[in-house]
């Protein structure tokens, strides 16, 4: 009887900015992966080296450098992890320095939202060949579970705040503009567009004071191999320094970087962390 073929381990990673390219590799290569990455200069951090075999540093938006280097580095399965951060797009000069092919799919492209830009760069990748995996299937073990995480529950305040910033945040992520939404006592006090989660966080901080919830989904159509929410130590720390008390993220699609670290920051901060399933409701 022939054996069943054994899965190829290698696997190439495209690692941008935050600490979730790096707890993944670390999480990956002790699954056994044979782990290559292509990392950015000035974005992606310098500890992403641990467990990965081989790391090539490029400039941000250098598409054809980026596939040469896969190829010199024999993968052709690849997963997209970490922040690009939106803004570098509107730099004169920095971290982005982008080729003829990336600008070309720039201009080929009006709508510029997270969702348009990554599937615009996912698929000049598929048209040379590269398989992109789902973050959600090789990272399960990262992904948010439905109840609460921490030590505190959800109070009914807070509940009643996710009923309501939920279908806000619904539609947000439909129109590809971002994934959090902040609410306080029913009132909506900020929306999450090009400045990212933490610096919305701060800014719903400043307009309406301490005991807001802070609210975090994937689009209804958000494509699993790429840009899936991530909230981590960093999230925790906005969210106190603006004074809001809970944190609810969507159960499986929302990844969890350094879980034990996330859940002893915000049981230290009194903040109130729980999964939620949208169909099941608040």
């Amino acid at each position: 009887m022939d054996e069943a073929p054994v899965e190829d381990r290698s696997l190439g990673l495209i690692a941008g900015a935050g600490a979730l390219p790096v707890e993944a590799a670390r999480l990956l290569a002790r699954e056994g992966y044979d782990l290559r990455a292509v990392a950015f200069e000035g974005l992606t951090g310098p500890e992403l080296g641990v467990g990965v075999r081989e790391t090539r540093w490029l400039r941000l938006g250098r598409l054809q450098d980026m596939a040469e280097a896969l190829r010199e580095m024999a993968v052709d399965r690849l997963l997209l992890l970490g922040k690009v951060p939106k803004a570098l797009l509107f730099e004169d000069e920095g971290v982005a320095e982008p080729d003829e092919e990336a600008l070309r799919l720039l201009a080929a492209s009006r709508d510029h939202g997270d969702a348009a830009l990554m599937g615009a760069i996912a698929g000049w990748l598929e048209d040379r060949g590269f398989e992109l995996c789902a973050q959600d299937r090789l990272l399960s073990s990262m992904l948010a579970p439905e109840g609460t995480i921490g030590a505190r529950a959800p109070s009914e305040v807070e509940r009643a705040d996710l009923a309501v910033g939920l279908p806000v945040a619904t539609r947000l992520g439909q129109v590809g503009v971002g994934q959090c939404v902040v609410v306080k006592q029913g009132s909506v006090l900020a929306l999450e567009a090009i400045e990212g989660t933490d610096a919305t966080i701060r800014r719903a901080g400043q307009l309406g004071g301490a005991g807001a919830t802070v609210i975090k989904r994937a689009g209804p159509d958000q494509d699993r191999r790429f840009d899936l929410p991530a909230v981590g130590v960093g999230t925790i720390e906005a969210i106190e320094a603006a004074r809001a008390s809970a944190l609810a993220i969507e159960a499986g699609t929302t990844l969890i970087v350094d879980r034990a670290s996330m859940i002893s920051a915000a049981d230290r901060a009194g903040i109130a962390v729980w999964g939620f399933r949208p169909d099941h409701g608040a």
